[in-house]
């Protein structure tokens, strides 16, 4: 058991209530980390002398020896049960079966510890009702024939006329879903803040000793199909598949100091939020929605790397940013220049902004682009991902931005507003 540090992604530097050891760790780690992740820069910046820790860029949580720093992203500060709502986004991303809901025994525990207690549930039904089973081929040396004789080795009865070299196979529980569950009983063990929680994963890890503890390849994990009589392991696989796409794939941190890490990119995860989300909310509007990367150009010297969705109708096409930064004016008008070029550059009617929801902004906000021969309208979108994990969580956000969506790509659009033009002279 650790104690832990809740901080906010973007916020204010907090005090350190670890060992200097634990602040020496996270040290190291922070540029590993941005590394894997892909990031510009360090995620964690620690100022020795004031004792203090201040993240960006990052959520999730990262274990180190007797602390757990648990990271909230901005976006969802205001979310009570953001945990699950993390949990939410990334089962959605990557199109998981399980939808984490909060209750009340999941509503306070830490990220660590919801992990665990999906796990625990699991494997403590394994216990009783087994484990997903395989034939193994197997040889060995009996008093009796068992299987098949081994004929390659029928020599040995010569030496010795007793004993007979086989060939069986054998039903055993050494398969992919054992070793998953018990590598992500391993993982979450060191991370989790109830110590009976810590030691039911511990013991649950060394459950059906004959499988490995290994993780699979991500081409076996992936391809994993349970049976009706193995369903209850559905939920634990798929958190043992989420901890797999961390940025430690299975793999811990230095020999001499192990930490495991579960940090996921905030503007990546977010973005690719928005994508899922507006491709299934476009379907049920009648529209289609795609990565920008597939649609055509009509001037490949222009970058397009600032536009990450299409919206399209028969009428219409909007090139779509995704920013998971909080809204403000002047971070509009930044985004402006390289959006409006690159909607040019993909023929698009129009651009949009998709941005977290906030009190600055009123969803559905519409901007008068003058830019000649270019995109007309600047749409300002926004989806709040705050409370994913009550009950219809995720139908309420697909709603609200299929509303958003028929308001963009039909003719009962807004009045454009004339306060602020964008781009070009008035």
């Amino acid at each position: 058991m650790s104690a832990e540090l809740t901080l906010l992604e973007g916020g204010p530097a907090q005090p350190f209530t670890g060992t200097a050891s634990d602040l020496a760790e996270l040290r190291l780690r922070s540029s590993e980390l941005a590394s894997r992740l892909g990031l510009a820069e360090e995620p964690f910046t620690i100022d020795e002398a004031a004792g203090t820790v201040q993240v960006h860029g990052v959520a999730g949580y990262v274990s180190l020896g007797d602390s757990t720093l648990e990271i909230m992203p901005h976006f969802l500060r205001h979310d009570p049960g953001w945990r699950v709502s993390l949990l939410t986004m990334l089962t959605t991303v990557h199109r998981l079966e399980w939808v984490p809901t909060v209750d009340r025994a999941s509503r306070h525990a830490g990220l660590s510890d919801l992990l665990g207690m999906i796990l625990t549930n699991a494997m403590s039904r394994a216990s009783s009702e087994g484990m997903p089973r395989n034939y193994v081929e197997r040889t060995a040396v009996t008093s009796s024939i068992r299987g098949q004789l081994d004929p390659s080795k029928a020599w040995r009865r010569v030496v010795d006329p007793y004993t007979v070299d086989c060939r069986f196979s054998e039903f055993i529980a050494d398969g992919p879903v054992a070793s998953a569950l018990k590598w992500a009983c391993d993982e979450v063990s060191g991370a989790v803040q109830q110590s009976w929680l810590e030691s039911e994963l511990r013991h649950f890890a060394d459950l059906f000793p004959e499988a490995s503890r290994e993780l699979p390849p991500p081409a076996i994990l992936d391809g994993v199909q349970l049976t009706p009589q193995f369903g209850f392991l559905r939920d634990a696989l798929d958190v043992a598949r989420l901890l797999a796409m961390g940025p430690q794939n299975g793999t811990a941190g230095r020999a001499d100091g192990p930490t495991r890490a579960f940090l996921w990119s905030t503007e990546r995860l977010f973005g690719d939020f928005v994508q899922e989300i507006a491709e299934r909310a476009a379907r049920e509007a009648g529209f289609s929605a795609y990565r920008a990367d597939r649609a055509r150009r009509t001037d490949s010297s222009v970058p397009t790397d600032s536009v990450q969705t299409m919206l399209e109708s028969d009428a219409e096409m909007v090139a779509t940013a995704v920013c998971a930064r909080d809204y403000t004016e002047d971070l509009v008008d930044e985004l402006m220049t390289p959006l409006v070029a690159a909607g040019r550059a993909l023929s698009a009617s129009d651009v949009a902004i998709v941005f977290p929801a906030s009190m600055g902004l009123r969803p559905g906000t519409q901007l008068r682009v003058r830019e000649p021969g270019g995109p007309s309208t600047l749409h300002l979108l926004t989806i709040d991902p705050s409370g994913l994990g009550e009950v219809g969580g995720i139908d309420r956000v697909l709603k609200e931005f299929e509303l958003d969506l028929s308001m963009v790509l039909t003719a009962q659009r807004r009045s454009v507003g004339g306060r602020r033009r964008i781009g070009g002279i008035a």
